[in-house]
């Protein structure tokens, strides 16, 4: 589920990409951010929603947390068991839904996770099931690109290039922006293999949802709004702010 701008590079090239995530997505400052607020408020129960390889739920485990990790990508899963060999965090293989009523008291969606949920339909249906789990007087943290920094113009093969050494050989990968038509904008992973010019394409959309919106979709489940953020400074939102970092709490 974790979207950082995640294109799926296939086994013809020889790369496991769930595996190489981390080390492709290197930007942790979600990954602390989350992490110093949970310490801050005390957590003892915490739920990772989209937790990818485990990065995040393995640091709220580290500050003494129970966390329940949730994704649905079995790959995924299987690296953040991988790297959890002492079996501190509940691995859960699904989405919202699979979590225990009132089991957490914070819970978290990282990596722009918030985006993948193109529908409005489905996000708020993920916000009652995120509501339902927490306790009363629980947080929800989770970011989403804002709309008016236009972070979508950036995604062209001249920024976005990387090579990537496989066992089949040097792999180059990169995004292009396809369509915006917002809050929607669609967008492909192109992965060549440089010795046989192998090219595929894998085309994602993400769902820029703009402040008022996030608010009017969290008040509409229940919760209430305690902060929102520009950036990871804690900077106020602003019209160009990269992001916008929301904290909510269930009443």
């Amino acid at each position: 589920m974790q979207s950082r701008l995640r294109g799926r590079l296939t086994a013809r090239v020889g790369f496991d990409f769930q595996a190489a995530y981390d080390e492709l997505n290197p930007a942790d400052d979600d990954y602390r951010f989350y992490a110093a607020l949970a310490a801050s408020a005390g957590v003892s129960r915490a739920v990772d929603l989209g937790c990818g390889t485990g990065t995040l739920a393995r640091m709220l485990a580290a500050g003494g947390a129970s966390v329940t990790g949730v994704d649905p990508d079995p790959d995924m899963l299987r690296v953040a068991r991988s790297r959890d060999p002492q079996g501190r965090i509940d691995w859960r293989s699904g989405y919202s839904d699979v979590i225990d009523p009132e089991s957490a008291d914070f819970a978290v969606m990282s990596g722009h996770v918030a985006q993948v949920f193109t529908e409005d339909e489905a996000w708020l249906a993920a916000l009652r099931d995120l509501h339902r789990a927490l306790a009363p007087g629980g947080l929800l943290a989770f970011e989403s690109r804002n709309p008016g920094a236009r972070k979508w113009e950036a995604w062209t093969r001249e920024l976005t290039l990387r090579v990537v050494e496989t066992p089949a050989g040097p792999v180059e990968f990169w995004h292009e922006t396809a369509v915006v038509d917002l809050p929607l904008v669609s967008y492909d992973t192109f992965d060549r293999n440089l010795h046989t010019g192998e090219t595929t394409v894998t085309r994602d959309v993400l769902a820029f949802r703009d402040e008022q919106t996030l608010r009017a979709g969290l008040e509409h489940v229940g919760f209430k709004i305690d902060r929102v953020y520009g950036d990871w400074d804690q900077a106020p939102p602003s019209v160009a702010a990269p992001e916008l970092i929301v904290i909510a709490r269930k009443p």
